[in-house]
């Protein structure tokens, strides 16, 4: 087996490398991060609006509500200024890092990037309007010009508005292509010293400002043209077929069995080598599974139906506490001195979603016994949690929770206090830790008191 894993390792290492190592996947990475204080800065406002309102609600205590209701209408601001407009956070962060690859000003680079992002999704707000009763609507809406009737719909057109759905989470496909077109046209036309240049005396906070004027010109016409042009030939904005052809599909998709387990399997899969799983796959994870995130988070806050069932949250509020039940099958079965050791260490840390402890010091990296239960333990995870969601046995994940939140709480906090998500994630871990026993055991005849 050892030979078949050092074969595996020196075809997957090199993969990974790469992956890990692409700048622009790197700066993609670093900017999903970046928006992480203000994501969660609105998601914990969510959270206690949750606890003030939805939870009270369950058992009937309005007064809760009522007493609190000043702290419910400040945190409901404090979220209007984080998820609602994360697009726009997004697209300044990955501005900003695309300029450091090219070593530029960054400030520029993230406000042209900012700047372009506003021009390619245009200057007016669509809305649809339903109605239950269609009759008169025609009459109704009669000479109001930005109204279209068809049915028992209308159909509203402002002009000279920054529309709202476009600046949240469906608008982050957009922000990600015209982000990194914006963008590395500037840095490209900085490199190429396409500047004004400014004589020595002046001072370089005046400097950077006007030799970014050519670059930010050349960007953001190049973005305006392209909207137009695809406006003229398309009938429908830049954005609305981003979200169409490539945003929904792919959000579709990962809301698949497959899709999932996958996510799984290949995250442990780099971990058993000591690649950093997490950063591997960061642009997958955000970029997909982090927009639904962010979109149940919106639905919820909204009152409306949850649109996607599994997301970034869901992973961390049922599968990757999977650390938990190895150190709990080493505590229960193992007669290893040194594998007892570490987890009596490690269990704090694990407690708290750090893994790294166990992983390195038991080590569970490049150890062949512990390989299978390492990757199938979790996948069946994922499994259990992701039919339990789809058959509506457990709420979907709508709260972003910090990833140190303790195992069993996360899930908890993660649906808005759905008391069934807890006996779930209590299901998940005895069933990893069921996978790991026979191992730990094979772990104890096979090593001893040693180190593997």
């Amino acid at each position: 087996m050892s030979i078949n894993l050092d074969k595996l390792q020196e075809r997957l290492t090199p993969i990974a490398a790469k992956i890990g190592n692409q700048r622009f996947l790197v700066a993609l990475r670093d900017s999903f991060i970046a928006t992480m204080p203000v994501i969660m800065t609105g998601s914990i406002a969510l959270l206690i609006n949750a606890f003030l309102v939805d939870l009270p609600a369950q058992f009937g205590f309005t007064s809760i509500t009522n007493a609190f209701q000043w702290l419910v209408d400040i945190n409901g601001l404090i979220f209007q200024g984080s998820i609602p407009i994360v697009s726009l956070l997004f697209i300044y962060s990955l501005g900003v890092n695309v300029a450091k690859l090219y070593k530029v000003d960054t400030t520029s680079s993230g406000l042209v990037a900012l700047a372009s992002f506003v021009i390619s999704i245009g200057n007016k707000a669509i809305q649809v309007i339903k109605f239950e009763n269609s009759q008169n609507l025609k009459e109704l809406f009669d000479g109001v010009s930005n109204a279209v009737v068809s049915g028992d719909q209308v159909t509203l057109t402002i002009n000279n508005v920054l529309s709202g759905s476009s600046i949240n989470a469906r608008g982050y496909f957009t922000a990600i292509l015209i982000g990194f077109l914006a963008s590395i046209i500037f840095c490209k036309t900085m490199k190429r010293n396409w500047v004004i240049k400014l004589p020595d005396s002046v001072p370089p906070a005046i400097v950077k400002p006007f030799m970014s004027i050519i670059p930010g010109f050349l960007a953001m016409y190049s973005v305006g043209i392209l909207t137009y042009v695809f406006d003229i030939l398309t009938g429908e904005l830049f954005i609305d077929w981003v979200y169409k052809v490539l945003q929904t599909p792919l959000l579709s998709l990962s809301q698949s069995f497959f899709a999932v387990v996958l996510i799984v399997f290949l995250n442990k899969l780099f971990w058993f080598f000591g690649l950093h799983g997490g950063n591997i796959l960061a642009p997958v994870m955000e970029g997909v599974f982090g927009v639904a995130m962010l979109a149940n988070l919106e639905a919820y806050q909204a009152g409306e139906a949850i649109p996607y069932l599994w997301n970034s949250g869901s992973f961390g509020a049922f599968v990757w506490f999977d650390g938990l039940a190895l150190l709990l099958a080493i505590l229960w079965q193992s007669q290893n001195k040194h594998y007892r050791e570490v987890a009596k260490l490690g269990m704090a840390p694990v407690l708290f979603n750090i893994g790294e402890p166990v992983n390195y010091g038991l080590p569970v990296v490049l150890n062949p016994l512990l390989f299978i239960p390492y990757i199938i333990g979790p996948c069946l995870m994922a499994s259990v949690a992701y039919l339990a969601t789809v058959l509506g046995l457990v709420t979907p994940v709508t709260q972003n929770v910090t990833w140190v939140m303790p195992p069993i709480l996360y899930g908890f906090f993660a649906t808005a206090f759905d008391w069934k998500s807890i006996v779930l994630s209590i299901v998940c871990l005895v069933i990893c830790t069921l996978v790991y026993v026979p191992f730990v055991k094979m772990a104890d005849r096979t090593v001893g008191d040693y180190n593997i």
